[in-house]
């Protein structure tokens, strides 16, 4: 095949092809052994857009791709050399596309031919499949670019579980060189506790039982440390549908794995001390009660003994001192089945499992109060700490709630005792000492008719400009004989008795008649009112009309006024209430998720529900500059609110290098003593709402912390 020869040629009428195996749709061709066209078949038309009559006497050159004229004059050497050849090459058709053509040469005998030989060529048109190649190839290099760059962690693992391919994502996760990986398989990286977790998913994979799954479970690195990654797995088949391998994905989750577990750990433990919480300290004496049947289980209801005074004397950050120095003690004396929990301000609860009887119990109680012996020494003072100490024994016929309260009344009897002092449950004389309680109840009752509830206000800031933009609605009980309570002191019986009904509503009408004054019916005012709202007052059927309807009787708009649930009433709240809240919230009204972080499902409580903010509960707050943990869950919460466009608020802040961390961190709202305590307001028609409260606080909000 001469490219350059003269096309010059005598036309042979003689086919030689006939004998030759090809179909219909191949082009045959019969060339002189310097390429010149003898004889052509009639798909030449339909090949290249030539008709065989033009191609006879041609020379194959004109027709062939300019950067395959050398093959074609490989081709012809060879077969000159060996008698037959075969390549792929490409010819131009008319209509100006390339055609690729299988082709195969052989050598001939003709005797009317020059020099006696032929080349006989039979081709096939094969440009689809090399286009479906090169798309292939094309696909291949894209999803290599896509898989060896991409951001993820991911691997081509044969069905046996060996690795046959990883990024460079993967090896970094897991401190391995990619290439490294493809010698070990899925299982030598997974720790081997996890190994069964998804078993039996993966053989769905590779049996066609399943296209792909998502597990959460922990894997090693090169070095030994543990990994939590969520490994997505999907089935890759052949062109007949059979699994031979899987693509997996893995992306590091530790961290959020751990900020959930901290999470976790919060909802069950005291912050400040690491015990069990009452919610732990209730479900372990309820467990502990029922597998031990027919075996005594004890508590040790216990109160530390004028602690007020260290507090009051030294300041919280002492008291907080002298109560993590009095756990640790407690902790040393029980034996280690017992569980030690902090479940009040200065109470710690011992659970005492397989107790030989109320004398075992009281032993136990004495070396408890042995611990405190030795006087606190806290920096420079040394602080006498005695326990007072109430005990009881229950059995799986008894409920945990019930042991508990006879622990806390024989922990009263010590306390009127005389204290530190250790008294065990007397269901005759305990019986009285909720007399009390009913007599505080009926004062309670009457309360809300004879004018000795007060509502209280303290103010909520923005942090970068330290503005006053809101403020919590706080209740007080001005009482006849023992002046102004606290919630602490009432609280409880409120609400086992149902009276916090009365008073949450109450309070909601009081806090929007106090703030509507600002409006003096042509103002409007600027900042908002958060009102609490416990799970009892919200298991009406109706709290949307009771809110609305008071917002309409005292003529405050619903934008100026936020409800505070707690996680805990928002986690069990029932589809009505759900539905209610979620019409308050179209109506204006703002749902404040309150003491967020201290429950079990925070996380998803922002994405199903109808939240317009979140308060940090004060106990994330207070150990902030020094607890890890808690700057941990901090920032993790403000980075979620962020993302979701909710507003935060840190409670509890009563210092500014609290709140220059806070800022740090980018809270956008803060709360507390350093802003000022809370107060009431002696509102009246001609005084605006935000007017008094500036009189409060009339050295700015820099000088709140001194107001007391």
């Amino acid at each position: 095949m001469d490219c350059n020869a003269s096309p010059t040629v005598r036309p042979d009428a003689s086919p030689v092809w006939s004998s030759v195996p090809h179909t219909d749709a191949d082009l045959v061709l019969v060339t002189t052994l310097d390429d010149k066209c003898l004889e052509v078949g009639s798909t030449a038309e339909s090949v290249l857009g030539v008709p065989a009559a033009e191609l006879r006497g041609r020379a194959l050159c004109d027709v062939v791709a300019p950067a395959d004229k050398l093959v074609v004059q490989a081709v012809t050497d060879r077969v000159r050399g060996q008698g037959n050849a075969r390549t792929t090459i490409r010819l131009s058709h008319r209509a100006g596309h390339q055609v690729w053509l299988d082709v195969s040469a052989k050598l001939l005998a003709k005797a009317s031919a020059p020099g006696g030989q032929v080349i006989l060529i039979v081709a096939r048109d094969v440009t689809d499949d090399i286009v479906a190649i090169e798309h292939l190839a094309e696909s291949e290099r894209r999803w290599r670019l896509a898989f060896e760059h991409s951001p993820i962690g991911a691997a081509l693992v044969g069905a046996d579980g060996e690795i046959l391919l990883a990024n460079a994502s993967l090896g970094a996760m897991l401190h391995h060189r990619a290439e490294a990986l493809v010698m070990l398989s899925l299982s030598d990286i997974t720790h081997h506790d996890d190994l069964l977790l998804d078993a039996a998913r993966m053989q769905d994979l590779l049996s066609g039982a399943s296209q792909s799954y998502t597990v959460e479970k922990r894997f090693t690195t090169s070095d030994g440390h543990l990994l939590w990654g969520q490994l997505t797995a999907a089935a890759v088949p052949d062109l007949n549908g059979e699994v031979h391998g899987v693509i997996v994905q893995l992306q590091d989750v530790t961290q959020r794995r751990d900020a959930e577990l901290e999470l976790a750990n919060r909802a069950l433990h005291d912050p400040l001390t690491g015990l069990a919480n009452r919610f732990l300290v209730q479900q372990w004496l309820s467990s502990a009660l029922q597998e031990h049947l027919g075996r005594d289980v004890g508590v040790l209801y216990c109160d530390l003994d004028r602690f007020k005074v260290v507090n009051d004397s030294l300041g919280h950050t002492a008291g907080d001192d002298v109560l993590v120095e009095a756990a640790a003690r407690l902790c040393s004396a029980v034996r280690p089945e017992d569980l030690v929990g902090r479940v009040g301000g200065d109470e710690f609860v011992v659970v005492c499992e397989r107790i030989g009887g109320a004398d075992d119990l009281l032993r136990l109680a004495a070396r408890l109060a042995e611990t405190l012996d030795e006087p606190i020494v806290i920096g420079e003072h040394a602080h006498t700490v005695t326990i007072s100490i109430g005990a009881a024994v229950g059995r799986s016929t008894d409920t945990a709630d019930e042991l508990l309260m006879r622990a806390d009344m024989a922990l009263l009897r010590a306390k009127r005792l005389g204290r530190a002092r250790v008294e065990l449950f007397d269901v005759e004389v305990d019986r009285i000492a909720t007399r009390d309680d009913l007599e505080m109840e009926e004062q309670l009752r009457a309360s809300v008719g004879t004018g000795q509830l007060r509502a209280y206000y303290q103010p909520i800031l923005t942090l970068d400009d330290r503005r006053i933009v809101g403020h919590e609605a706080l209740l007080r009980w001005d009482h006849p004989q023992q002046g102004l309570l606290a919630p602490d002191r009432f609280l409880d019986i409120a609400e086992n008795t149902g009276l916090i009904r009365s008073l949450g509503w109450w309070m909601l009408g009081q806090a929007c008649r106090d703030a509507a004054i600002e409006l003096g019916g042509v103002g409007v005012g600027t900042t908002w009112i958060a009102v609490n709202a416990s799970p009892i007052q919200l298991t009406r059927v109706d709290v949307y009309d009771v809110v609305m309807e008071t917002l309409s009787r005292t003529q405050f708009p619903p934008e100026r006024l936020h409800l505070e649930i707690t996680e805990t009433a928002l986690m069990q709240a029932s589809q009505s209430l759900v539905g209610q809240l979620r019409q308050l919230r179209e109506s204006g009204v703002g749902v404040v998720l309150d003491d967020f972080g201290t429950g079990f499902s925070s996380l998803s409580l922002l994405r199903d529900f109808p939240v317009s903010m979140v308060k940090i509960d004060k106990s994330f707050i207070a150990p902030l500059l020094e607890d890890a943990g808690a700057l941990a869950i901090v920032r993790a919460v403000l980075s979620m609110c962020r993302d979701l466009g909710v507003p935060v608020v840190a409670e509890g802040v009563e210092t500014e290098a609290q709140a220059e961390r806070l800022a740090e961190l980018g809270c956008s709202h803060v709360q507390g003593y350093l802003f000022g305590r809370p107060r009431s307001v002696a509102a009246a028609p001609s005084d605006a709402f935000e007017t008094i409260l500036s009189r409060l606080y009339p050295r700015g909000i820099g000088s709140m912390g001194a107001v007391s």
